[in-house]
């Protein structure tokens, strides 16, 4: 081999050489890019506090210990709430398939069936504050048949282990119950209009608040002197939110032409997380209601996956959606055409402080509440209907 053809080879090995180590280097910057869903969606500047997202990608701090997740139930639920007894604190939920109530400690010890009225087909339960009566609704009809909507306002007898109770009318729409007082608040269909009626659980004092002539209202009792009627949300349609003070009857507009709303309100009524629909995406914004000024939200979420503090109302842990896929919302996720699998994060809406309590996958959270010392979690997973706690302070 001449000296000319060593030459030539060995500044081709050479050019291959170097051609390998840049490939190598590129390749690898490529293989450390977050793929998409891998950390749950607040604020790229990194408004919160350890654990937001942003510099930390949703990951836990360094040290930082990921929250305990406890299952309830070994099947789907229709309703739940948390009871303090005299000894021990305990979380009453509904077995969607049977109607039996349980109870079960929030750390998932010494479940006992209270109940033995057999109520198939319920969708949703609601609780008086003492968690010893309840509204359950439910369908009634044949196999493979939804049927008609009947509402069964009941009180648990712990003797004789039944529900006992009376039903609402059949015109019934929709129905929450007071978090201080033994009340219910009810929508009827009234033919023309629709009437509001406050009413103790055993359907009597009864007294109308309200008569409006359109119903399309999803409605809940987040403070003593606020019950809230938001109109039913859809992607296309421009929703308002109002204010009823039961005991003047004043009905308060809050929010209006906003498409997609849903909102949760505050206990005390001063602020409101609400979402809107933009495009195929999801904005979360935050109201407060004493001068209507809205900001940005710190996490990106569905309001109703979001649970206030009773203890500290700038304080709410809400459960947060890795990533949003292209859809109507809310009402594709409603429909079930979209799924999310959701990070759990303590928020302080005061400081934007943000902190993530869980990242464990799987859990699409609906319905969720806290223990009244604030030391646990309370939710339903969507995907499958079973209820789950978790520990906030270890």
């Amino acid at each position: 081999m001449n000296k000319k053809t060593i030459i030539i080879l060995s500044t081709v090995l050479i050019l291959f050489v170097v051609a390998g180590g840049v490939f190598w280097m590129f390749s690898g910057k490529t293989s450390q890019k977050k793929e998409p869903g891998v950390s749950p969606t607040f604020p790229s500047s990194g408004e919160g506090g350890s654990g937001a997202g942003g510099s930390s990608g949703g990951l836990f701090p360094s040290g930082a210990k990921e929250a305990l997740l406890i299952r309830l139930s070994d099947s789907p639920v229709s309703g739940a709430t948390f009871f303090q007894g005299t000894a021990t604190a305990t979380v009453r939920y509904v077995e969607k398939s049977s109607g039996h109530i349980y109870k079960i400690t929030p750390d998932g010890k010494d479940r006992q069936r209270l109940s033995n009225t057999t109520i198939l087909k319920s969708f949703s339960v609601l609780w008086s504050p003492n968690a010893d009566k309840l509204v359950m609704r439910y369908f009634d009809g044949g196999d493979g048949v939804l049927g008609v909507v009947k509402t069964f306002s009941a009180t648990l007898n712990l003797i004789t282990n039944s529900l006992e109770g009376v039903f609402l009318p059949r015109a019934t729409l929709s129905v929450t119950a007071s978090p201080s007082e033994d009340k219910i608040f009810y929508l009827i269909d009234g033919g023309e209009n629709t009437m509001g009626i406050i009413s103790d659980f055993g359907g009597k004092n009864k007294r109308t608040v309200f008569s409006l002539p359109f119903s399309d209202f999803n409605i809940s009792w987040p403070s003593k002197d606020i019950i809230s009627l938001i109109s039913k949300p859809s992607a296309l349609a421009e929703g308002v939110l109002y204010f009823l003070n039961p005991r003047t009857e004043k009905l308060e507009k809050i929010i209006g032409g906003v498409k997609g709303l849903t909102a949760s309100v505050s206990p005390n009524g001063k602020k409101v997380i609400y979402g809107q629909t933009k495009g195929k995406d999801l904005k979360t914004k935050i109201l407060n209601v004493s001068d209507r000024a809205v900001v940005d939200f710190y996490a990106k979420t569905l309001p109703e996956k979001c649970a206030w503090s009773g203890e500290d109302e700038d304080i709410v842990y809400c459960a947060v959606p890795f990533s949003f896929p292209s859809a109507d919302y809310p009402d594709d996720w409603y429909k079930g055409k979209v799924s999310f699998n959701d990070s759990i994060a303590k928020i302080d809406i005061g400081t934007g402080e943000t902190k993530v309590l869980s990242n464990k996958p799987g859990f699409d959270v609906i319905n969720p509440f806290l223990s009244p010392d604030n030391n646990y979690f309370i939710f339903t997973n969507k995907k499958d209907g079973t209820l789950w706690s978790m520990k906030i302070n270890q």
